[in-house]
Order: structure tokens, then C-alpha cells, then sequence
């Protein structure tokens, strides 16, 4: 008899409870707003930063070429020229290019920069501008071989 009160007493306790294991559709419809309201405010400034971060690397890889063209006319002893091509938005020693975004516009001092076989050229300088107005500024100092890079806001 104590058995099967027992067993009464659990079949009334298990029917009494209820199961609260997952989320309700609206607290999954009120998570994804959330989400959606906070990607939508940070997306302008994701934006702007990948541009920014798309124009500095951009002016780091043409640092590299100068730099790559410079050593290579001082250990081979021979002229290396690194050639620009600002409407085809390409850049590159003789024979090889590479190209830069299509909504970075940019500005050269020469067309044509020839290294010499004593590692120097010509002072040199080019400007980039992304379409938001940020500028990133090489210069090469000739004599030197020395880069620096700029960017302004």
C-alpha cells in the first residue's frame, strides 16, 4: 500500500510539472532585433575602418615593391624599374603587375622609377585617396632607400 502511494504521489508530482528547457519564439524573435539593431549602428563604422585599413595596406605593398626593386639592383648590379600605371590602376617591375582597388585614386611624381645598381633613384612619392577623402602618402628618399608612409583622416 505504501507503494502505491508513493507511485500516486510521483505520477501527480510529474504531471504538475512543466518542461522549461529552450526559449519561446519571441524571446529568439527579440534576440535576433537586438542583434540586428546593433549590427545595423556598427556597420558604418566597420565600413570606414576596412577602407582605411584597405588604403594603408595598399601603400604598404608599393613600400614592398620599392623596397624588393631596390635590393634586387643592389645584389644583381643592374637597373630595376618599377613602372606605374595609374588609369589601368596597376603598378610592378617589368613584366610582372599589380594592381591596387579600383576606388583608390592615386598620384605619382614619376611614372617610372628607375633603381640603380648602387641601390639609389630618384626621390619618389605617390598619394592615395579612398573615396571617403583618407590620403596615404609614400615617399622614397632616393639617396637612402628610406620610406616613410602617412596617413591622414
Amino acid at each position: 500500500m505504501a507503494q502505491t502511494e508513493l507511485k500516486a504521489g510521483m505520477m501527480i508530482s510529474l504531471i504538475g510539472k512543466t518542461n522549461n528547457k529552450g526559449f519561446t519564439l519571441i524571446e529568439v524573435c527579440l534576440v535576433g532585433v537586438v542583434l540586428s539593431l546593433i549590427f545595423a549602428i556598427s556597420w558604418p563604422i566597420l565600413n570606414r575602418s576596412a577602407r582605411l585599413t584597405q588604403l594603408e595596406t595598399t601603400c604598404k605593398e608599393i613600400s614592398y615593391t620599392l623596397r624588393y626593386a631596390r635590393d634586387y639592383a643592389l645584389n644583381e648590379n643592374k637597373y630595376y624599374t618599377v613602372e606605374f600605371n595609374i588609369p589601368e590602376h596597376s603598378y610592378g617591375l617589368a613584366g610582372s603587375a599589380r594592381y591596387w582597388p579600383k576606388d583608390i585614386e592615386a598620384g605619382v611624381s614619376d611614372q617610372k622609377l628607375i633603381f640603380s645598381p648602387d641601390g639609389t633613384s630618384p626621390d619618389f612619392k605617390i598619394s592615395l585617396k579612398n573615396i571617403q577623402g583618407n590620403i596615404c602618402t609614400l615617399k622614397l628618399e632616393g639617396s637612402t632607400g628610406k620610406t616613410t608612409i602617412q596617413t591622414q583622416k
